[in-house]
This record gives C-alpha cells, sequence and structure tokens, in this order.
C-alpha cells in the first residue's frame, strides 16, 4: 500500500511538473518586430521544447493599453520608453526585469517605381506630397508615428505636412500603405523597409537628432500567471544566438 502511495505521489509530481514546464509565454509586442520574434520564438523552441511562446503584435499604445487593462501577458517589449513608462507607473512590470533590448533607426519610404519625386523628409513640407500622400502611425499608440512628429517639428514643417497625412494603426499598416500605391510615402522603421525592399525604397533616414532615440525595452509583465516562464524566454533574447537574429533584421544591441 506505501509503494503504491509513493508511485501515486510520484505521478501527480511528475504531472505538475510537466504542466507547468508546458504553461505558455503571453508575449505582446511592437507591430514591425512581428517577423523578427517569430523567429526568434522558432529559435527559442529547440532550446525550450517544452514551451509555447503565443505573441501578440499590435501597436504598443494600444498594447500598452491592454496591460494596463489587466490583459493576461508573461512579456512586454515596447517599441519606446514612454509606453513602457505608463506600464510601470502602474506597478506592472516585474521588478529588475525590464531592459533596453534593441535599437532602430527611421526612414522615408516611397513606392519601388522610380517615379518619386520625394528624396527627403524636407521634400515633404513642399508641393510634391499630394493631399493625404503621407501615412504614418497614429502618434498616439504607434511610437514610430511620435518619432515622425518629432521630425516634422525639428524640422519646422509640421504646418504643412500634417494636413497631408493618413494615420495607420501600427507601423506594418504604413508599409502596406507605401507597398500597394495608396500613398505617396510613409515614414516606418528601418527594419520594416528592409522585409519589403522588392516593393517600396528607402529615400531617406531620420536627419540626426531630429527625434528622440528609438530604444526597444523589455520587461516581465506581473498581469501574466508565467514569471519564470517569462523571465527565461527574456534572458534568451539577451543572448549571442538573438542577437545574431536581431541583427540579421537590421536591429542594433541597444545601450543599458
Amino acid at each position: 500500500m506505501k509503494r503504491l502511495l509513493l508511485f501515486v505521489l510520484i505521478l501527480f509530481y511528475c504531472s505538475l511538473a510537466s504542466l507547468q514546464a508546458a504553461k505558455p509565454v503571453y508575449l505582446a509586442a511592437g507591430a514591425g518586430l512581428k517577423d523578427c520574434l517569430n523567429e526568434q520564438i522558432i529559435q527559442y523552441k529547440k532550446i525550450a521544447p517544452d514551451v509555447t511562446v503565443i505573441p501578440n503584435y499590435e501597436a504598443s499604445g494600444k498594447l500598452q493599453e491592454q496591460i494596463n487593462n489587466g490583459a493576461p501577458v508573461d512579456v512586454f517589449i515596447s517599441a519606446n520608453q514612454d509606453k513602457m513608462n505608463l506600464v510601470e507607473t502602474k506597478n506592472l512590470l516585474v521588478k529588475g526585469t525590464r531592459k533596453n533590448l534593441v535599437t532602430n533607426k527611421i526612414v522615408l519610404i516611397v513606392p519601388n517605381n522610380g517615379k518619386s519625386p520625394i528624396h527627403c523628409f524636407n521634400c515633404l513640407g513642399g508641393d510634391k506630397l499630394k493631399d493625404k500622400g503621407l501615412a504614418i502611425g497614429d502618434p498616439k499608440v504607434v511610437p514610430a508615428g511620435k518619432y515622425a512628429t518629432e521630425i516634422f517639428d525639428f524640422l519646422e514643417i509640421t504646418d504643412k505636412v500634417m494636413p497631408k497625412v493618413v494615420f495607420a494603426q501600427n507601423v506594418r499598416a504604413v508599409l502596406t500603405y507605401v507597398a500597394q500605391g495608396e500613398v505617396d510615402a510613409g515614414v516606418v522603421y528601418l527594419t520594416d523597409a528592409l522585409i519589403m525592399k522588392d516593393k517600396i525604397e528607402v529615400v531617406a533616414e531620420a536627419p540626426q537628432g531630429s527625434h528622440s532615440p528609438v530604444i526597444f525595452p523589455a520587461a516581465v509583465v506581473s498581469t501574466g500567471d508565467n514569471p519564470d516562464g517569462g523571465k527565461a524566454f527574456l534572458k534568451f533574447l539577451f543572448s549571442p544566438e538573438a542577437e545574431k537574429v536581431f541583427k540579421k533584421f537590421g536591429y542594433e544591441t541597444a545601450p543599458q
């Protein structure tokens, strides 16, 4: 009888350990990170085969609002510091886990048809841009859109540019608008431009000092129920193996 009880207990704890190992990690990340993080998730599966990472890619501002409203998230990767700050002020980050992950660049893109008269950010303030001819992310929720407005302010062309702007729900939507020729130009991250270089052309990089640094912070979030899984996945994202993938997609390691 004692042996049977011991055997049952062993089975119970083995099953419990298995369930804990299989608990998914819920990831919330800026839309522009989609392709890169999908590859990171595949790589992570090789070293943690029992763990499933379930991603949700959307504008960082929308994700921040979801987290602040209690959405179950284990890891949050924001496209700027502001949105992460808004989560941190609600005391929803697991203490000591927030770190700067990668950096990016802001670029101006046009359709890759060789016909665009737009070749610089200053061009947006002239008559080369049609009405509703520029796509940027909604600055209220899309960090890339916020960076774009900072650039316009820096160049003192805001009053001329903003009436011609089409706001997109995330940076990938901006990329699609330009690739399909629905707008004359768009402002996106360099990493987004690289994934559609056959359909769009990068004509300019944002002038030095024209916007706040593009740093993507990452942290474990307390609204999820798998902080240990979140910490393990975040640790992987800072590994040399993950760094190679980030560089492949055009990201650079962020200063700490």
